[in-house]
C-alpha cells in the first residue's frame, strides 16, 4: 500500500516516522510547499519518496492532509481531479466540520473522506519537531458521518493503529464542541497569561503553575487565528461560561467572602 503525506511538519513527520512501513513493506511518499521540510523528513525516514505536486499523491491508496487548515480546500480541489474511487483521504486537523463540509464541496467521492485528528500535538511546529512516538497510546478521533464507506473508515483505522494511536469515533460536532474546551480554551487563556506578562513584566521567574499554564502560549499565532475562528461558536460558549465563572471568583474576593472562594476552588477528583 502506497500512503500519501501532503504536509511534513511535527504532525506529518511523525505519522511517516511513526508508519512502520518498512515492516508492512508499504511506501510512504510525502509532499510540502517547503523543499526543505521534503528533504528533512527524507532524511530522517519519514517518508521513503519526495512527490512533486499535490495532485500526484491522489494516486496513493491513502492520502492523510496534514497542512494548516487554511490550506485544506485548495489542497481537496487538487486531489480531486485524480482521486481515486478506491482510493481514501484523510486529514489530522483539529476541528472537524468544516473539514467534512470542503470533502462534499470539492471532491467527487467524498464518501471516502474520513474526517481525523490526533489528540498528541504539542507547542512546536515544523519537521523538527517529529518524533516517531508521538501518537504512542494517544487517542485519535475519526468523525465518519453515515455517507462514509466502511473500507475507507477500516484503512483510516488501520493506519492509525499502525502508528499505535488508538482510534475513536464520535460525531464531527460533538468533537468539535469537546475539543473547544479541552484545547481552544487553554490556548486562548495561555496566549492572554502570556500578553498579560509581556506587558506587566516580572523580577520573579514563574513556577510549574505558570509553566504549564502558559506553555501552549508558544504555538504559531497565525495557525491559531484559523483554528479558533474556525470552530468560533463551539469556543465563544466555553469562553462566556468561563467568563462568568471568573466573574464569580473575583465577586467572592470584593466581598471577602471566604466560603464562596472555597466552593469554587474546590480540588476536581481524577
Amino acid at each position: 500500500m502506497r500512503v500519501a503525506l501532503i504536509g511534513l511538519g511535527g504532525i506529518g513527520a511523525s505519522v511517516g516516522l511513526a508508519y512502520q512501513h518498512a515492516a508492512l513493506g508499504d511506501a510512504v511518499w510525502g509532499y510540502d510547499i517547503d523543499a526543505d521540510a521534503v528533504q528533512g523528513a527524507l532524511a530522517m525516514g519519514a517518508i521513503d519518496q519526495p512527490i512533486g505536486s499535490v495532485a500526484a499523491c491522489a494516486d496513493a491508496e491513502v492520502v492523510v492532509i496534514a497542512t494548516p487548515p487554511r490550506a485544506i480546500p485548495e489542497v481537496l480541489r487538487q486531489l480531486a481531479a485524480r482521486q481515486r474511487p478506491d482510493g481514501v483521504i484523510t486529514d489530522v486537523a483539529s476541528v472537524k466540520q468544516p473539514l467534512l463540509a470542503w470533502a462534499r464541496a470539492y471532491l467527487p467521492y467524498p464518501n471516502r473522506f474520513v474526517g481525523g485528528h490526533p489528540i498528541a500535538g504539542t507547542e512546536r511546529h515544523g519537521y523538527r519537531a517529529a518524533r516517531a512516538d508521538l501518537f504512542q497510546g494517544a487517542q485519535w478521533a475519526l468523525t465518519p458521518t453515515p455517507e462514509t464507506d466502511a473500507d475507507a473508515l477500516e484503512r483510516v483505522q488501520s493506519l492509525v493503529r499502525a502508528v499505535r494511536a488508538v482510534p475513536i469515533r464520535m460525531d464531527a460536532a460533538q468533537h468539535d464542541r469537546e475539543f473547544a474546551l479541552l484545547s481552544f480554551l487553554p490556548h486562548c487563556l495561555a496566549f492572554s497569561l502570556a500578553a498579560l506578562h509581556a506587558e506587566n513584566p516580572t523580577q520573579l521567574q514563574g513556577g510549574g503553575s505558570w509553566q504549564s499554564a502558559t506553555r501552549v502560549a508558544r504555538s504559531d499565532p497565525d495557525l491559531w487565528s484559523h483554528l479558533l475562528l474556525l470552530n468560533r461558536e463551539a469556543t465563544l460558549q466555553w469562553l462566556n461560561r468561563l467568563t462568568e465563572r471568573l466573574q464569580q471568583v473575583q465577586n467572592a474576593l470584593q466581598q471577602g467572602d471566604h466560603e464562596q472562594l472555597r466552593a469554587l476552588l474546590q480540588p476536581i477528583d481524577d
